[in-house]
């Protein structure tokens, strides 16, 4: 008996055999295939090219634009370097013939030689002949006498000077033998305009004569000594405990509402730099302090004075009390009041009793604080030189007479736009810089406190 195949019905009422099946199954797949092959394989080739000439133009812009990058690179380099000359150029000319600038340098230099000058003439600034260059020219007579090797060290300072000063006339006569005099000529040329293109400029006195006494005394009267400082008009004798020449030197707070910062700037009462302290103080229902931190000053007295102080300079009044922390070899922390409330402008010598014990000693200082009292809000500057230990009553230096105030910079606010606000000219904000020891480097913060002159 033969097998019989297996068939199915189609839809169409035909019956087909399982290989039949298959067959039309393999058909279809070819079809499909076919189709496939014949229009969206196509589309899918075009689409990838598209794409791969995409990727070919990117990778060229990305090949371009770090080519620019690199030369861009490189320009920077360069106009660092131009920027570079250009700085060493300008610092070895006077900007407008600057005189006070010209008058400490030489001071300084003649400090520091040992040649008699009996007097100096300066000539008002005139036009300079140079070619392609808008420039002043001064001129400086300076007499003097002295040893033919002293006059040679004064030459010499002169050519290595920072700022350019050029020899104009000498001239000399021998007075004996190991002395001469004579009169010598100097000029000082300074390029106008040199500056203009930085947002400001004034003057910094950088120059410091070593080995001199300082001309500038506390008060009329006051002598310096080897054991301290003696006043003249009551015999008045103290004992530097810190001349605050020194880079160690923070600002603390111990409560979120007080801020602030210190830092060290060119001048001061005595040496080279005086301490600034800027403060924002904002108390509720308790006193708030901002701290002046000397711990590795190693301030320490071994025994009880009748007063210490600091000498502090003041733009304007403020309802903070100043004053010193004192620490016992225990670790006990004793608060000793300066001033209660600052009501002086310029400089003051601020002092009191510490603990006359001599139990608790050697104290050491190792705060200095503005502390302001509950339910107040207060911010200012306030500068702080020599700390001295006396055992006189210390004598109060006068007041000057300049008047300040405070400014808290905004958002946006530059050194012009500070002058024009308060001075009515933008020209003058050359006084905001050096009220403020700035310089063309430095940049405006929002919340920094300026000290305006009035």
């Amino acid at each position: 008996m033969e097998p019989k195949l297996k068939s199915s019905k189609t839809g169409f009422g035909l019956s087909i055999s399982k290989k039949e099946k298959d067959l039309l199954l393999l058909l279809s797949a070819v079809i499909v295939f076919w189709l496939f092959y014949r229009y969206i394989m196509p589309l899918q080739n075009a689409e990838h090219k598209r794409l791969q000439g995409d990727k070919e133009f990117k990778l060229g812009e990305k090949a371009r634009i770090q080519e620019l990058l690199a030369t861009e690179k490189i320009i920077d380099r360069e106009l660092d370097s131009v920027k570079d000359e250009y700085r060493r150029a300008v610092q070895k000319y006077y900007y407008g013939v600057d005189q006070p600038e010209l008058i400490h340098m030489l001071n300084v230099i003649i400090d520091s030689s040992k040649l008699g000058v009996p007097g100096i003439n300066f000539e008002k600034p005139k036009d300079a002949d140079l070619a392609e260059a808008d420039a002043k020219l001064t001129k400086v007579a300076i007499a003097y006498k002295g040893s033919f090797i002293d006059l040679e060290n004064i030459l010499s300072m002169f050519r290595h000077s920072p700022k350019r000063l050029l020899i104009d006339q000498l001239s000399f006569n021998r007075k004996d033998k190991d002395t001469l005099d004579g009169q010598m000529s100097l000029k000082a040329i300074g390029y106008m305009g040199i500056e203009e293109e930085r947002e400001g400029y004034f003057y910094n006195n950088g120059y410091t004569a070593q080995g001199r006494d300082n001309p500038f005394k506390a008060y009329k009267g006051y002598v310096e000594t080897a054991e301290g400082t003696k006043g003249g008009d009551n015999d008045e004798r103290r004992t530097i405990l810190a001349d605050m020449e020194s880079d160690a030197i923070y600002f603390m707070t111990a409560d979120t509402g007080v801020t602030g910062n210190v830092e060290r700037i060119k001048g001061g009462k005595f040496g080279n730099t005086v301490v600034r302290a800027e403060y924002f103080i904002s108390t509720g229902y308790q006193p708030e302090r901002a701290y002046v931190v000397l711990d590795d000053q190693d301030i320490t007295i071994k025994y009880p004075p009748q007063s210490a102080g600091v000498w502090a300079f003041s733009y304007g009044y403020s309802p903070v009390t100043l004053g010193m922390r004192y620490r016992t070899p225990e670790g006990e922390k004793i608060d000793i009041e300066l001033s209660k409330g600052v009501n002086w402008i310029g400089w003051k010598y601020i002092s009191a009793a510490p603990p006359q014990d001599v139990k608790l000693y050697p104290l050491k200082l190792d705060r200095l604080y503005a502390e302001l009292a509950p339910g107040k809000d207060d911010y200012g500057v306030i500068l702080f030189d020599r700390i001295e230990a006396s055992y006189a009553k210390s004598k109060e230096e006068a007041a000057a007479v300049q008047s300040y105030e405070f400014y808290v910079v905004q958002p946006g606010d530059t050194l012009m736009s500070i002058s024009n606000k308060f001075y009515g000219t933008r020209s003058l904000y050359t006084r905001v810089m050096k009220d403020n020891s700035l310089t063309s480097a430095n940049v405006l913060k929002a919340g920094q406190v300026l000290v305006i002159r009035k």
